[in-house]
């Protein structure tokens, strides 16, 4: 009979256990029932077995002062705990936020083919800075193309 497996994290008798091949390279986890759930690695949503690897920390980093919720806990459900959070977590969530929605200010949704007016307003704040850049560096022709930029946005976006 053969011996079974121990978690790597508390010696338990292991009765999960992950394998990943990440560029090639071959990595086995293997965690008793109460780790696997505490990691996040039972929740297929958020699980990423190298990060699971390399990133078993023991004690929090980054702690809301509103609602005590941490870095271990985003990484196990993928949400924050209040909106407090959103300024404590930001620093860190930059680069992922960038990957998921390609900058960091989010502009809205539209059907396809459709402009969405948040797009539009950000390209109007976007080009005014760019024109107030160029006339103080006395680039007026630059200007006069984003001046009149700004008027056509101008008439795409409804009042409101």
């Amino acid at each position: 009979m053969s011996k079974s497996l121990q978690c790597q994290l508390c010696d338990a008798v292991a009765t999960v256990h992950l394998t990943q091949i990440v560029q090639g390279k071959v990595h086995k986890v293997h965690y008793c029932e109460a780790c696997a759930s505490k990691g996040g690695a039972t929740d297929a949503a958020v699980f990423q077995l190298a990060e699971a690897v390399t990133t078993v920390a023991t004690q929090p980093t980054i702690i809301c002062p509103s609602c005590r919720f941490n870095d271990l806990e985003f990484r196990r459900t993928g949400r924050l705990g209040c909106p407090d959070c959103w300024p404590v977590f930001l620093g860190a969530l930059q680069d992922l936020l960038a990957k998921v929605q390609h900058r960091l200010q989010h502009v809205g949704r539209a059907p396809v083919g459709v402009v969405a007016i948040g797009q539009l307003r950000h390209r109007l704040h976007e080009a005014k800075t760019e024109m107030e850049i160029a006339i103080a560096q006395e680039d007026y022709e630059s200007a006069a193309r984003l001046r009149d930029e700004i008027a056509q946005l101008l008439t795409q976006i409804p009042e409101s």
